[in-house]
């Protein structure tokens, strides 16, 4: 499996820097039928990371592509979930809070979860390799034309957690934060503090130990989670649902998500 990771790696900055080339040059925008933007930097990573994972032979599921019948993917044993430019909202208005998100899904559990941010230039990977792990200067070290070696890649890296909150401190979303969402935090009348943040760098940001916990009343899909739920896993951490703290189910018929609420390890 350690193959597949290095091939979601090498995609995932691919992608990324096609991002950053489009940023720096001129973004396209457009609204799609459920009324959210796409723009052409989430075409040409959705293509581009298509292009590649194809070659594995492993279906794949992406946002920025048509999806296959339920009928057809419920015998997946495996695939690949995609979410090739995450925060759009927040790439547009020029925040560097957006991510690139890679998972392989296999019965339904996420086994590998690869999240890029092109413009910190932090790559976080987790799969059959005992851990969770953050690599800073990304694009330096990853060779996305030629095989980078998995264990050179964790050797420049950080284990994950690597930090630890003096407070209990809430990760929120920048565009997305509602009244349900407000009540749930105000129910807590302990010490606390709030951190706002785009995109699936969130769950990343409980992997790291930076925040406690992630609380998600509102609309979500599978891929905007699948990559972070990994990482997370690996890191000690947990997301599931608000009714019962079961983990997220991947493959669904309908591929939104339950409201959830991730946490950092004890």
């Amino acid at each position: 499996m350690t193959e597949l990771l290095n091939e979601a790696i090498k995609a995932s900055v691919a992608a990324g820097l096609k991002i950053l080339e489009i940023c720096n040059d001129r973004v396209r925008i457009r609204i799609k039928r459920n009324f959210t933007p796409v723009t052409n930097a989430d075409k040409a990573a959705n293509q581009l990371i298509v292009d590649r994972l194809s070659l594995s032979g492993i279906p794949i599921i992406s946002e920025e592509s048509a999806i296959t019948a339920y009928e057809q993917r419920i015998s997946w044993n495996s695939f690949w979930l995609i979410d090739p430019l995450d925060g759009t909202k927040e790439f547009i208005s020029k925040s560097m809070d957006y991510s690139v998100n890679i998972a392989l899904i296999k019965n339904n559990i996420p086994v590998i979860g690869v999240i890029y941010a092109p413009a910190y230039d932090h790559l976080y990977f987790t799969g059959d390799i005992n851990g969770s792990y953050k690599l800073e200067q990304a694009s330096k070290f990853v060779n996305v034309e030629s095989a980078n070696g998995i264990e050179n890649l964790i050797s420049l890296s950080t284990l994950l957690p690597n930090k630890k909150t003096d407070t209990y401190t809430y990760i929120v979303s920048k565009s997305h934060i509602n009244g349900k969402t407000r009540r749930y935090l105000n129910n807590d009348t302990n010490p606390k503090r709030f951190i706002r943040k785009g995109s699936s760098l969130k769950l990343c940001l409980i992997a790291e130990g930076e925040a406690d916990e992630y609380p998600r009343f509102g609309r979500t899909m599978e891929w905007d989670t699948a990559a972070g739920d990994a990482i997370l896993r690996n890191a000690g951490g947990h997301i599931g649902n608000v009714v019962d703290l079961m983990p997220l189910q991947y493959n669904k018929k309908d591929l939104s998500n339950p409201y959830f609420i991730a946490r950092r390890s004890e």
